[in-house]
């Protein structure tokens, strides 16, 4: 093989690339070729020699040379070069760029060997940094720019070596003769034929601005000056820091950069010691601002060995290069765009082992994407991702392991994802079947753990069947500071499976349109501290299973426009402090299996329109510390399976209008200062030991019967007493 020519390109943080011109008698195979390593030296007129070690990445056949020779044009790069050739998704978590970039090049194969870092400035720890959709060598490059870190690539005679830094400590003066002198078509010799020095507008400032959601407080806008006679602020936002100390540092990185590139020269020259990472300084200028020290920043090497047309004459070696002034610090210019994600991507929620819910302190949750190669299944999966919530003041929702997440990204940066909604899928369905449930709506939250239980508010539009569900799991509590207006309808039936308390501050007003049914299978307690009224428009059926016991602490009274029913398996209590007052328009009956009893330490008034009748397995007891006054317009029929007691220490009236019955299977007892009995009609008392019969004609008695008084006994009506 007979190289003819050659071209070299190296520069600040780029892979040499370098193009080989070669004639071959024989066939070349590319694709054996492709991959291979190779090692190109450069060496003019006896000084040293240049090495480049480089990788074949591509082979073109260029036609047919006289003498049947083949022309080919060979491709060769730098060993990072290949890592443009590599693309992929993945994460990094808690490293900072030097790590991170150090993971990418020994996942890609470079030696560590190759590569050494030399850092003033030790970058900041990222909590999350993702390779989106990038080649490695494009994430790598976007890192180091943004950190303001080149890289320096140098080649000897065994192997190949790149710096990665931050100072200018990193640049060493070009081997060989220095200063170079700068040439004229007077002077010969080697040296600068030519330089071109251009400035250029530049900012005046850099600011640099974000926002970090865990001190939502802190302004983090940071600014400093950039160029000495720039223009105008230059605002970055954002510029992908958390702390104002942080920022600072950016800025002045930024700064740097743009004062770095304000001033470039553009120059041809014979010196083959030029490299890109070498500094030289200039002398025979004439301008004096030409002479001074500058930084190689790219140098494109042509070499001509054996020109393919003889009668053209080239140089056999050439240069073209860029600088810049040594005396400004040296940043790369961030030239690698940065991905940004325009839609959404989803996300299965992570956790710990056996865990349904994992969150911190701001509700966040960690994840995993469907892009991730690599990364576990549980809390280490991702960073914390914050979790957007519906848009009313307090409302939190967490999400729970294995659902499916809609996440999307603050400025289309895959390093801030927010995770926005669940998605359901086929393994984790939505709680009701569709289409068939079309019409219905949920907010609907499991326990945990197991989701055994459901908490539920459920919205049913189907026409016809248009329903609102509320379902607590377990408790139910609800809050109402001020007023509370409930509406229904038609109908509306409550159902508590045990105890139910009700605490009213105030007052409280209930008004039944039509019929009101209360039935106690046990104890009923009545306890008012003040008086009490009870009007009722009709009848009243009160029906309980066990006891029924009222407690007046003052008066009471009690107004029932029809009929007015107690009744109790257990006993019936009523007990006033004050008094207590009783209108019944139609019959009033109390019945209950273990006692009827009253006891009122007032007056007791009462008047029935129909009949009243007390009725107990057991005793039946009335006790009035104040007067009885009681009216009744029909049958008064006390029945007790025990004693039938009546005490009274005031006046004691009843009035029957119709038939009076007092009944007992033990003692019947009317005790008073002074009795009297007045009879317009019948008036039975039976009694265990006798029998008083009393009419409005005639009294008459059968056994033992006991009339108490301590002082007079006064029967009205018939005073024949028989017996």
């Amino acid at each position: 093989m007979i190289f003819t020519s050659a071209t070299v390109l190296e520069a600040l943080s780029r892979p040499t690339r370098a193009s080989v011109h070669a004639l071959s008698r024989d066939d070349i195979d590319g694709a054996r070729a492709i991959g291979q390593p190779a090692h190109l030296i450069i060496q003019v007129d006896g000084t040293p020699a240049r090495h480049f070690h480089l990788v074949v990445i591509g082979l073109r056949f260029d036609g047919i040379h006289r003498d049947g020779l083949r022309r080919y044009v060979i491709s060769l790069a730098h060993e990072l070069w290949l890592l443009g050739l590599r693309a992929d998704i993945r994460m990094f978590q808690d490293k900072d760029a030097k790590e991170i970039v150090a993971a990418v090049l020994d996942g890609a194969g470079i030696s560590p060997d190759h590569l050494s870092f030399s850092l003033e400035r030790a970058p900041v720890r990222r909590a999350y940094c993702v390779q989106h959709a990038e080649t490695d060598l494009a994430f790598a490059s976007r890192l180091l720019e943004h950190e303001g870190i080149f890289y320096v690539v140098e080649d000897d005679e065994s192997s190949t070596h790149v710096t990665f830094a931050d100072s200018h400590a990193a640049f060493s003066p070009i081997d060989g003769a220095s200063p170079v002198r700068i040439l004229d078509v007077e002077t010969h010799g080697k040296g600068v034929h030519e330089l071109v020095l251009e400035t250029r507008a530049a900012p005046g400032r850099v600011s640099l601005c974000d926002y970090n959601f865990e001190t939502p407080g802190i302004d983090l806008t940071v600014s400093v000056p950039a160029a000495a006679s720039g223009f105008g602020d230059q605002l970055l936002y954002p510029a992908g820091f958390l702390k104002q100390a942080d920022g600072q540092a950016l800025a002045a990185i930024r700064a740097e950069e743009a004062r770095a590139h304000q001033t470039v020269g553009r120059g041809r020259s014979d010196v083959l010691e030029f490299q890109a990472g070498r500094t030289f300084s200039l002398e025979n200028a004439a301008r004096d601002p030409l002479a001074q020290e500058y930084l190689l920043t790219s140098v494109e090497h042509r070499v001509v060995v054996q020109p393919l047309d003889p009668t053209v004459h080239l140089e056999p070696y050439a240069n073209v290069f860029l600088c810049t002034p040594l005396a400004t610090r040296h940043r790369p210019q961030r030239t690698t765009p940065r991905p940004r994600i325009r839609g959404a991507h989803s996300a299965v929620v992570t956790g710990s082992a056996g865990g349904e819910i994992h969150t911190d302190k701001l509700g966040r949750l960690k994840s995993k994407f469907f892009w991730d190669r690599i990364g576990n299944d549980d809390d280490t999966s991702s960073c914390w991702i914050r979790l957007a919530q519906h848009p009313i003041s307090g409302s939190m929702t967490l999400a729970r392991v294995g659902w499916e997440m809609t996440v999307v990204y603050f400025d289309g940066d895959p390093d801030r994802p927010i995770a926005v909604s669940r998605m359901y899928n086929a393994e984790k369905v939505s709680p009701y079947s569709y289409p068939a449930a079309a019409t219905r709506s949920a907010l609907q939250t499991s326990s945990s753990p197991g989701g055994a239980k459901r908490n539920e508010i459920r919205m049913e539009d189907g026409g016809g069947g248009m329903e609102m569900f509320v379902n607590a799991a377990r408790d139910f509590d609800a809050v109402t500071n001020n007023n509370k207006t409930e509406a229904v309808g038609v109908n509306e039936e409550r159902t508590v499976g045990a105890d139910e308390q009700v605490t009213i501050g105030s007052n409280q007003a209930v008004t039944i349109g039509a019929d009101a049914t209360t039935t106690v299978s046990a104890d009923a307690g009545v306890r008012v501290g003040g008086d009490r009224t009870k009007s009722v428009g009709a009848s009243e059926t009160v029906t309980v299973g066990g006891d029924v016991s009222v407690n007046v602490t003052g008066s009471d009274a009690e107004l029932t426009g029809g009929s007015h029913t107690t009744a109790a398996l257990l006993s019936i209590s009523r007990t006033a402090t004050g008094s207590h007052g009783l209108a019944v328009g139609g019959s009033m009956l109390s019945a209950a299996g273990l006692g009827v009893s009253m006891a009122v330490a007032g007056a007791k008034s009462e008047t029935v329109g129909g009949a009243k009748i007390s009725a107990s397995a057991a005793g039946v007891t009335e006790s009035f510390v104040g007067a009885l006054a009681s009216t009744v317009g029909g049958v008064r029929v006390q029945a007790a399976g025990g004693d039938r007691v009546g005490t009274s220490k005031g006046l004691s009236v009843v009035t029957v209008g119709g038939l009076m019955v007092g009944n007992a299977a033990g003692q019947v007892t009317i005790k008073g200062k002074k009795v009297g009995i007045r009879v317009l009609g019948i008036a039975n008392f039976l009694g265990g030991g006798g029998i008083l019969n009393l009419t409005a004609g005639s009294a008459a008695f059968v056994g033992l019967v006991t009339l108490d008084a301590s002082g007079g006994i006064t029967f009205s009506g018939n005073p024949n007493l028989v017996g």
